[in-house]
């Protein structure tokens, strides 16, 4: 599978980059917590995802793998998984996007 690079999350007061360790704005300490989920959101999914399979739960693994796909269409890793599963017969369905 390919590598995920992290995103910056630039704080909207400072546009100074956010600390991912804290979720918050190093420069005027703004919590950005919410940013950084909307930010992550296809990451956190294909994470989910993954657990999901690991746990033996496939249709919750294909929604959650269709969802990460939708919120970054580039998610290499998730597109993939998405397309080895639909190929496995499972029923996922990879939109070009």
């Amino acid at each position: 599978m390919s590598v995920v690079t992290p995103l910056d999350v630039l704080c909207p007061l400072c546009k100074v980059p956010a600390d991912p360790r804290t979720l918050g704005c190093p420069s005027c300490r703004e919590d950005l917590s919410v940013l950084f989920r909307l930010r992550y959101a296809g990451r956190i999914d294909y994470n989910r995802a993954l657990d999901a399979l690991a746990a033996g739960d496939g249709a919750l693994a294909l929604g959650l793998l269709h969802r990460a796909v939708e919120a970054e269409p580039g998610l290499e890793p998730a597109r993939e998984l998405l397309e080895s599963l639909s190929v496995a017969g499972l029923g996922g369905r990879v939109d070009e996007g």
